[in-house]
């Protein structure tokens, strides 16, 4: 594998293992902890990890544009909350597969709010991934109720995490012009942990299974970013965005394995797509900016 996999690639599957862990064990401490609980947690750590990044480089914590760093911030919290709940409450193979179309979505902002180039190829291959999503969330206007019913409010909260996530990338490409990387990917967990003790009236005390399980959402998710983050600063999206691709195989592999879920025609037949579509984007450069490390930062984070 290391003859054929670049640098960069080994990096971005390390990354991409550990993400897929940090969601199923979401998904395995949701099933009684809140999801502002889960968040919290994730933020709290997140918060330490980055704090030792900005200081390492020597950097100011605040940034310069802080109005916009705080709203960069904001969208990121509400794309993390609305991700964490899509995973809870949906099968996770579904929900990894509804999620994973931002690339899609932040391609296609590009092209009308920052008026980057988008090929014909690039176009064609965001429709490819949008008719994916149609295909797993099958709503019964065009399918007449056909395939098992999904949850339809968490089924509209993942494609609310997918928006709110491409509104967070791009705020992420305005910033990275005058600010560090470190403290853009620092303002969500600051957010995070203001917000969610805001949602404490129902939390509840975890009992050592659960504390397990936090601390799983938090260390492999962290980790997760920070690989990631290392990846695409070392190969090109094209490369990068094969590899995370399999984060929908992963996902499928640990429903089946811990949760018993088996993805359905419906699910497979949109993964399919969806994969397809991310990595004929990914190869056709759509909406793809100079690499920086700050990118990543809202994929999945």
């Amino acid at each position: 594998m290391r003859n054929w996999l670049t640098p960069g690639m080994r990096v971005m599957l390390l990354g991409t293992f550990l993400f897929s862990v940090g969601s199923l064990c979401v998904k395995l401490a949701g099933s009684r902890i809140p999801t502002t609980e889960i968040l919290f947690v994730r933020g709290l750590v997140g918060i330490v990890f980055c704090w030792a990044i900005v200081r390492r480089a020597g950097v100011g914590m605040l940034g310069n544009r802080r109005w916009t760093l705080f709203t960069r911030g904001l969208f990121g919290f509400l794309s993390l909350l609305a991700e964490f709940y899509a995973i809870v409450h949906l099968p996770l193979a579904d929900a990894t597969v509804i999620i994973f179309t931002h690339p899609a979505v932040v391609a296609l902002a590009a092209w009308f709010v920052l008026r980057e180039k988008l090929s014909a190829g690039a176009l064609v291959s965001i429709m490819v991934s949008l008719s994916g999503v149609v295909l797993v969330c099958h709503p019964g206007f065009l399918f007449g109720g056909a395939g098992p019913e999904l949850d339809s409010v968490a089924l509209g909260v993942a494609l609310l995490s997918v928006a709110l996530t491409a509104v967070a990338i791009m705020a992420v490409r305005s910033l990275a012009a005058t600010e560090h990387p470190a403290v853009i990917i620092l303002y969500p967990p600051m957010i995070i942990c203001l917000a969610c003790p805001l949602f404490a009236a129902d939390w509840v005390a975890p009992d050592w299974g659960e504390w397990l399980m936090l601390l799983g959402v938090a260390g492999f998710m962290n980790a997760g970013q920070y690989y990631m983050t290392v990846g695409y600063a070392k190969d090109s999206a094209a490369r990068i965005s094969s590899v995370t691709c399999l984060e929908v195989v992963f996902a499928a592999l640990w429903g089946a394995m811990f949760l018993g879920e088996i993805p359905d025609m419906w699910t497979i037949g949109g993964g399919l797509l969806i994969v397809a579509g991310t990595l004929a984007l990914g190869r056709s450069g759509g909406g793809e900016t100079p690499a920086t490390p700050a990118a990543p930062a809202e994929q999945r984070s």
